[in-house]
C-alpha cells in the first residue's frame, strides 16, 4: 500500500477517491487533502446524499497490516461516535476500502486547530482562554461519563470553528474505553508512553494507572500555554519532557503573568498538581472552578471601573460647579458695573440673577451627560 498524501502525487489521491467512492456506494466524494498525524490522514469530502461537507480519516497504509494499529483506529471511531456532544467532532460512519484500508467519515469543521492560533498569536486574551478551556472541559466531562479517556488533550486536538467560534475536541486515536465513570486504566505495554510528551500527566509519563484526572492535567497544561504563550516545561527532547512532568513543579502562573486574577491562576495551578488526588475531582469541577474564578475576576474589575468612574464624576462635577460659580460671579459683577456706569435702574440686576440661577442646573446636566457619554465610549473601547 502506498502513501496517499499529495506528496505522493495526484494519482494516489485519485485512486483513494475511487476506493472510498466504491466503499461508500458513491456517497462520499474525496475532494482534497487536509492533513495527517501519526496514524492517519484526513481529507475533505462531500456527501451528495445529504448535500453536506464531511471529512474522511484514513489509517496510514503502512499501519494497515498491524492489528494493534487497526484496532486503535477503529476504537477511535467508536470513542468519538459514543460521545455525541456539541464539543466533540461527530462520526457518521465507518468502513474499509477494497484493499483493506480502514476509514471513517466524520463532521468537517471549517476552522483551525488551537495549535495554529497559538503559533500565530503567542498567547490569547483571558476571556478567550476561559471560553476554550471550559468548552473542552465540558466535552471531556461528557466523554468521561461514558467511560472514555482521551489521553491526548493538547492544542493540536482542539478545533476552533471559524464561523461560530465553536470549540471541538477531536482525535481520539489514543482514547481508552473504560467500563464506566471514575474507572482507572492501566496503560498497555511495558514502558510505552501514550500521549504527547509535552502535555503528559505525571502518571502518563510514568506509564502508570490513569483516570479522568489525567485528561484534566493535560487540559491545564493547554490552558497554561494559552495564558503565557509557553509550555510549563521545555526540554530538548521527549525524554526530558517526560522527566519534568513526572518530577518537577512548573513555574507559578503569576510569576509569568502577574496581571492574571489570583483565583484563576490557582485553578490552573491546581490542575497541574503532580498527585491526581490534589487536582480537581473531575474535568467538570475544573471547568466550573475556572468559570467561577473568571466571573469573580470580571465582577471585581467592573466594580473597580465603576468606582473609578464615580470618583471621576465627583471630581469633575465639583470642578464644573466651581467654574460655574466663578462665571456666575463675573456675570453679576459685570451687570452691577453696567448699571452703575450707565445709571440704569437697579431692577435690571434681578433678571440677570434669575438667569444665573436657572442656568446652573442646566449646566450641570450638560456636564453629567458629557461624562456619561465619555464613560460609554471608554467601555466600548475596552471591549474591543
Amino acid at each position: 500500500m502506498q502513501d496517499l498524501s499529495p506528496a505522493n502525487g495526484t494519482s494516489a489521491l485519485d485512486r483513494l477517491a475511487v476506493d472510498i467512492g466504491e466503499a461508500t456506494g458513491g456517497d462520499v466524494v474525496i475532494e482534497r487533502f487536509l492533513g495527517g498525524g501519526r496514524a492517519g490522514q484526513v481529507y475533505a469530502a462531500r456527501q451528495p446524499s445529504l448535500d453536506r461537507s464531511v471529512a474522511v480519516k484514513i489509517l496510514l497504509p503502512r499501519l494497515a497490516r498491524d492489528p494493534k494499529s487497526v484496532s486503535r483506529f477503529k476504537q477511535e471511531a467508536r470513542a468519538m461516535a459514543g460521545c455525541p456532544h456539541p464539543g466533540v467532532v461527530s462520526v457518521y460512519s465507518v468502513g474499509e476500502t477494497g484493499s483493506g484500508l480502514p476509514f471513517f467519515v466524520m463532521e468537517h469543521v471549517d476552522g483551525e486547530p488551537l495549535e495554529e492560533r497559538l503559533k500565530r498569536k503567542g498567547k490569547l486574551p483571558l476571556q478567550e482562554v476561559v471560553r476554550i478551556t471550559t468548552a473542552v472541559a465540558d466535552a471531556l466531562t461528557y466523554a468521561h461519563e461514558r467511560g472514555c479517556l482521551h489521553r491526548d488533550v493538547r492544542p493540536g486536538n482542539v478545533l476552533l470553528e471559524k464561523r461560530t467560534g465553536r470549540v471541538l475536541l477531536t482525535d481520539f486515536g489514543l482514547a481508552k474505553l473504560a467500563s464506566g465513570k471514575g474507572t482507572a486504566v492501566t496503560l498497555t505495554g511495558t514502558g510505552e508512553i501514550m500521549g504527547t510528551p509535552s502535555y503528559l500527566s505525571p502518571e502518563q509519563a510514568e506509564s502508570g494507572t490513569v483516570d479522568e484526572r489525567s485528561d484534566q492535567y493535560s487540559l491545564a497544561v493547554t490552558a497554561y500555554e494559552m495564558l503565557t504563550g509557553r509550555l510549563p516545561f521545555e526540554g530538548p527532547d521527549e525524554q526530558e519532557y517526560v522527566r519534568q512532568h513526572a518530577e518537577e513543579t512548573p513555574p507559578c502562573l503569576l510569576r509569568l503573568e502577574p496581571g492574571l486574577p489570583l483565583a484563576l491562576s490557582k485553578v490552573v495551578d491546581r490542575g497541574l498538581m503532580k498527585e491526581p488526588g490534589a487536582r480537581f475531582a473531575s474535568a467538570e469541577a475544573f471547568g466550573e472552578a475556572l468559570r467561577s474564578a473568571a466571573a469573580e475576576a470580571a465582577a471585581r474589575a467592573e466594580r473597580r471601573v465603576a468606582q473609578g468612574h464615580y470618583r471621576g464624576y465627583e471630581r469633575q462635577l465639583v470642578q464644573a460647579g466651581a467654574v460655574y460659580a466663578g462665571a456666575a460671579w463675573g456675570v453679576l459683577e459685570a451687570t452691577t458695573w453696567v448699571i452703575e456706569t450707565f445709571n440704569l435702574p437697579i431692577a435690571f440686576r434681578q433678571p440677570a440673577m434669575w438667569l444665573v440661577i436657572a442656568a446652573f442646573p442646566v449646566t450641570l446636566g450638560l456636564v453629567w451627560h458629557h461624562l456619561r457619554a465619555d464613560r460609554h465610549s471608554q467601555a466600548e473601547l475596552a471591549l474591543r
